[in-house]
């Protein structure tokens, strides 16, 4: 299929329906046709929708297309939305492993590590929905009580209510932190091949190190077109916004 004929495809199904373009984009992907489907991926994106399905395979778009930062980028867009895939992981490390810079993140408290398991256990639509069921048991159960007439069943059901409304509002809180951990833009990939890390947020600073294209930062404060970042070794610097991708 020569380039011209795959152009106007290109653009045809753009106008389509996202759904359409997702499932050609799909199409396109597994005829090796890389730089198309991308293309129909993004163009989905720019919509402002978005999946972890989505990222994914976009991810996986752009590691076929040798272009590491962007698949790592979007992999980790993927798991930020479902923590739990097991696939984007999997393909993450594998990325990771072909980047060059190897910083080590200091291991974390054993309390915090769990708390990160739970929170990120589910997707923030399957807490949502564990929450809801946990309410209405907590309703049948408080019903129970105000309607039975068996003094045992009512003390049942008013304990029973009791805990698994106990159990709705950790369940809201647990999804409150899911969702705020999917809203937070605190962490972003190196995109260019190579890029200087400065002392101040000029460019006649003095340059404190070099990272290279997929390397995971911290991003803090903006200066104009500048970014401050960290590692988790403690180096920190700053860097053009357009360099980085945000997570």
């Amino acid at each position: 299929m020569s380039i011209s004929i795959l152009l106007l495809l290109v653009i045809e199904t753009i106008a389509q329906a996202p759904s359409e373009r997702f499932k050609k984009a799909n199409a396109l992907y597994q005829s090796k046709e890389y730089s198309e489907a991308i293309t129909l991926y993004e163009s989905v994106i720019e919509e402002g929708l978005t999946s972890a399905d989505l990222h994914y395979n976009l991810g996986n778009a752009y590691f076929r297309s040798d272009e590491l930062a962007l698949a790592i980028l979007h992999y980790e867009k993927a798991l930020k939305i479902e923590p739990a895939m097991a696939d984007a992981k999997h393909n993450l490390d594998f990325a990771n492993s072909q980047t060059l810079d190897k910083i080590e993140s200091p291991p974390k408290l054993f309390f915090y590590r769990w708390w990160d398991a739970l929170i990120f256990a589910c997707s923030c639509n399957l807490w949502s929905l564990i929450s809801i069921g946990l309410l209405l048991v907590s309703v049948l159960m408080f019903a129970t009580y105000l309607f039975v007439g068996n003094s045992s069943l009512k003390r049942f059901g008013f304990y029973a209510s009791t805990i698994f409304f106990l159990l709705f509002i950790f369940t809201v809180f647990i999804t409150d932190q899911n969702l705020h951990a999917q809203d937070r833009q605190d962490y972003a990939i190196i995109l260019p091949p190579t890029v200087n890390i400065n002392s101040s947020p000029s460019e006649g600073s003095s340059k404190l190190f070099v990272l290279h294209e997929g390397t995971k930062v911290k991003i803090g404060d903006q200066s104009g077109a500048w970014r401050e970042v960290s590692l988790p070794n403690g180096n920190e610097g700053w860097v053009l916004s357009t360099d980085l991708g945000e997570i």
